[in-house]
């Protein structure tokens, strides 16, 4: 089976570059999501569909909260990749120096991004390496009418150290995503007609 296209196939079918943030008990915390997609079609009733690393400190907050903000970065913020992306909250508080304020919902929200959600979990599911949450949007704000960013676009305007940064970083996350992956795959095999095994 030939599999050599699909990582750059499935780079072009990534969201938006969002920054998802999360508190429970006073902590807060906030990363990059793997991706965010919108996940309804009805006006009344706007969903989304968010992607977390699970061994992440971000996804743990949204587990224990059941709430998650989503904020949509605009081109010009493609720097918060490496703030939001390359560092744990565990060694650095990242809304330390930045503009942000908290939510009635409890949740942070950035200051200066294109627009945000807060969201309350409806739904979830195990991906192996990462937490897919289904939420209700509970309010919203469209701040600016600028364009979103996309990674393969921030992979083209990388500083080269930040590119080696970001590839130490990979060579850590991807063999363990992997393993994580596998052992979901084998417990969760899905089988047609009669669901995922037991």
């Amino acid at each position: 089976m030939a599999l050599a296209d699909a990582p750059s196939l499935l780079t072009l079918m990534w969201s938006p570059l969002t920054v998802v943030t999360a508190a429970h008990d006073g902590v807060k915390g906030g990363q990059i999501a793997v991706g965010a997609f919108a996940a309804s079609i009805v006006p009344a009733q706007p969903r989304v569909l968010v992607q977390i690393q699970k061994r992440n400190h971000t996804n743990s907050l949204i587990e224990a909260s059941g709430r998650l903000a989503v904020h949509v970065m605009a081109r010009e913020q493609w720097g918060w990749v490496k703030h939001w992306g390359f560092r744990s909250q565990a060694e650095v508080d990242k809304f330390e120096g930045l503009e942000w304020s908290e939510h009635g919902s409890g949740l942070p929200i950035l200051g200066g991004v294109l627009g945000w959600m807060t969201c309350q979990v409806v739904n979830h599911m195990d991906g192996g390496d990462m937490a897919i949450w289904l939420a209700d949007v509970t309010d919203a704000s469209r701040n600016t009418r600028a364009q979103p960013i996309r990674w393969h676009e921030v992979q083209q305007i990388l500083p080269p150290d930040w590119a080696e940064e970001y590839g130490r970083k990979l060579s850590h996350d991807v063999p363990d995503s992997g393993r994580r992956m596998a052992a979901l795959s084998e417990r969760s095999r899905w089988k047609a007609g009669r669901g995922p095994s037991p």
